[in-house]
């Protein structure tokens, strides 16, 4: 039997295995899976699930892994809380359907950051309820680091070492779905 760490920390290791497996497929399958605008408008639907599950290179696929290990430890024992892999599906379809929407020039994205910015925003939003004033800290933080982006724009030295644009749309849009989660479920989330 599991030991309720293992099952906490369960849904973040699958995530982290299956990106990582993905990664190691070829060009063309990966091409088959990776966000499309147009691809999705024309009914290929799971491209709003499976893009954010794809890296533009290994630098990329390992900075989004030390974010999904960092939110583990973060938020991965806190009990009360919706389940983290529907946390994960619910997010990246609303970051993926606004990046469609609402972003109509990005053809193209793979990343977790988009859902990594929805989890840290949600277990952030989910410890004020619960009584944590470092939600409050964090949140303040992703505001302040989203704003920056979309103010500046994406930063040229990070986008050459990933070799692609830095999609801060995603980044926004991940952070604005997390805070909206957790307030669509606030009345679930368990006080400590």
């Amino acid at each position: 039997m599991l030991s309720t760490t293992l099952k906490s920390y369960l849904p973040y290791l699958l995530l982290l295995t299956l990106s990582t497996a993905l990664y190691v497929l070829p060009t063309t399958w990966q091409q088959l899976l990776e966000y499309q605008a147009d691809a999705i408008q024309h009914g290929e639907l799971w491209r709003l699930l499976s893009g954010h599950l794809l890296h533009s290179n290994l630098l990329h696929l390992l900075m989004n892994l030390l974010g999904l290990v960092v939110l583990m430890l973060l938020h991965g024992k806190l009990p009360g809380r919706l389940a983290v892999g529907w946390q994960v599906l619910l997010l990246s379809l609303s970051t993926g359907l606004a990046l469609l929407w609402l972003a109509p020039d990005i053809e193209i994205y793979v990343g977790l950051s988009g859902i990594l910015h929805g989890l840290l925003c949600y277990g952030a939003t989910a410890d004020l309820r619960q009584g944590y004033r470092s939600g409050a800290l964090i949140l303040i933080g992703v505001a302040i680091k989203v704003g920056a982006e979309q103010w500046q724009g994406p930063d040229p030295e990070l986008s050459a070492q990933i070799a692609a644009e830095v999609a801060i749309d995603a980044h926004l849009y991940g952070a604005v779905s997390g805070v909206l989660l957790a307030l669509l479920s606030w009345r679930y989330i368990r006080r400590q």
